[in-house]
């Protein structure tokens, strides 16, 4: 495509002649020279409206409320006729125009066709859709078609002719049926015979029952019957076995008597028992301590308080973190006193500090200290209380029991 225009020549050849020489430059009809022109008329000033020297500055207040919406007035059928027109969506004038294509179609058609037609559509339709077509009224007037406004369908999709009613006896609506009411009825059949072949075998489980043969009275837990009745009165059909409630059992006198009792006239080291703050027990002292304080157990002489040594050290190896914590934390106190031997806050007999050190080496209490205190993993509370029981044995001297 070639662009209209002037064509001219640049002088690059010397720098030194004049600029008349130069070639015209090419005019533009969108570029030309600014002139300027004298005004006719001096210009004068804006007036301010008659009525703005009244106002504040600010422009007057107007009622922007806007009329009804278009589609408002549609509805309350106020629109012109030619907005009207303009409101109408493509999908409802193209169904318009189709239904008017159908009706100018039917009306150019001879009775025969008509009928023809309408036969071919009985026979090819379902009877329930041809039933809907005919109940459906027609767009725009609500009336239903003329050409099957007369038609009945029958059970096998045929019309009947014109001039039958489609809502006659042998064809009612289902909402002008009778409702039929339904009876169900059950009978007591017998229940099927079991088959013993299919059933699992039966398990044997016990139940507590009160026995049958006697009535026995309410139990009383200070009667020294009261395990046997126990066994009687609830679990008749079990094997007695006396040994697993032996620990239940009240403690005769003459147990009581030998197991760290006031009345005791020597009393080994591995005997003695201490309370939570390490301090010794005596046997009148540890039988009125009340059960509240948590000092007695079911071990050795259950009616006494406190804990002795051995125990305390087969209860620091324990697998329950808190009962082990407890166990060390009475040990550390323990050791404490121990060092300070016949000192102030010790023991103050020789042979008992002697005694208490052996059963201390027997049960490798401080070993077992030092390995709690250094292992890598395990319960945390169960490593510092290990730590603080060490401390307070070193505190007191860090002492260790030598034979003699």
């Amino acid at each position: 495509m070639e662009i209209p225009g002037e064509r001219f020549v640049l002088p690059l050849g010397n720098d030194s002649q004049n600029d008349q020489t130069l070639a015209p430059r090419p005019r533009s009809s969108l570029i030309g020279d600014i002139v300027e022109n004298s005004p006719d008329s001096i210009p004068t000033a804006p007036v301010l409206p008659p009525n703005a020297s009244q106002s504040t500055g600010f422009p007057e207040h107007r009622n922007r409320v806007r009329g009804p919406s278009k589609f408002r007035q549609r509805i309350q059928g106020t629109l012109p006729k030619n907005q009207m027109k303009d409101t109408l969506t493509p999908e409802r004038t193209e169904r318009q125009i189709i239904s008017d294509q159908n009706e100018q179609l039917i009306a150019n058609m001879s009775l025969d066709d008509i009928e023809k037609e309408r036969k071919e559509l009985m026979e090819k339709l379902p009877a329930g859709l041809i039933e809907r077509f005919l109940k459906k009224p027609q767009m725009g007037n609500g009336e239903v078609h003329g050409s099957f406004k007369d038609s009945k369908v029958d059970g096998n999709g045929l019309n009947s002719g014109p001039g039958s009613n489609p809502t006659s006896e042998g064809q009612q609506r289902p909402s002008d049926r009778p409702k039929l009411t339904k009876k169900v009825t059950f009978e007591n059949d017998p229940p099927p015979a079991a088959d013993d072949d299919n059933l699992l075998p039966s398990v044997n489980m016990h139940f507590p029952k009160p026995t049958a043969t006697a009535e026995i009275d309410e139990l009383d837990p200070d009667s020294p019957e009261f395990l046997e009745k126990l066994h009687t009165k609830y679990f008749p059909s079990l094997p007695a076995d006396p040994s697993r409630l032996a620990w239940m059992a009240p403690i005769s006198s003459e147990e009581d008597k030998s197991s760290y009792h006031p009345s005791q006239l020597d009393l080994s080291a591995s005997s003695l028992r201490f309370d939570f703050k390490g301090n010794l027990l005596p046997p009148r002292v540890s039988r009125e301590l009340p059960g509240h304080l948590g000092l007695h157990h079911h071990a050795a002489a259950p009616n006494a308080a406190g804990y002795t040594v051995p125990e305390l050290a087969h209860l620091a190896r324990s697998t329950f973190p808190t009962q082990r914590c407890m166990a060390i934390q009475t040990l550390g106190r323990i050791l404490y006193r121990l060092g300070r031997g016949t000192e102030q806050g010790g023991y103050s007999i020789e042979e008992i500090v002697q005694g208490l050190w052996k059963c201390i080496a027997e049960g490798r209490v401080i070993e077992g200290l030092e390995e709690a205190a250094a292992a890598t993993g395990g319960h945390m509370s169960v490593k510092a209380y290990s730590t603080d029981a060490l401390w307070l044995w070193q505190k007191g001297g860090g002492h260790r029991w030598k034979a003699h």
